[in-house]
């Protein structure tokens, strides 16, 4: 089963952010970036359920899934039939959410 992706406000200004920072330094880390983030999305959108729980409250079940090359995880939780992407957040900046 793929599971819809549902990408917040958040998410997008978080990646908006961080190519704008990569393409400063170089630009092809900003399209390597964009390309890492899209492969995370899809492995969500397939397996949501293999990334594991990173919050204590069971309520909420928020999962990551962490950017191989980069120092980013993409914060989510599935509902029914659909994966919340949440934020895209640098972990050496803010690893948790606010």
């Amino acid at each position: 089963m793929v599971y819809d992706l549902v990408i917040s406000i958040r998410a997008e200004q978080d990646t908006k952010h961080a190519i704008y920072y990569y393409d400063q330094v170089n630009p092809k880390l900003g399209e390597r970036f964009f390309i890492e983030l899209l492969e995370a999305y899809q492995k969500i959108s397939e397996t949501p359920q293999y990334y594991s729980f990173i919050s204590t409250n069971r309520k909420t079940k928020i999962r990551d899934i962490k950017l191989p090359s980069f120092p980013y995880v993409v914060i989510f939780r599935v509902v029914k039939s659909a994966v919340y992407v949440i934020a895209v957040k640098n972990t050496y900046l803010k690893p948790f959410i606010s």
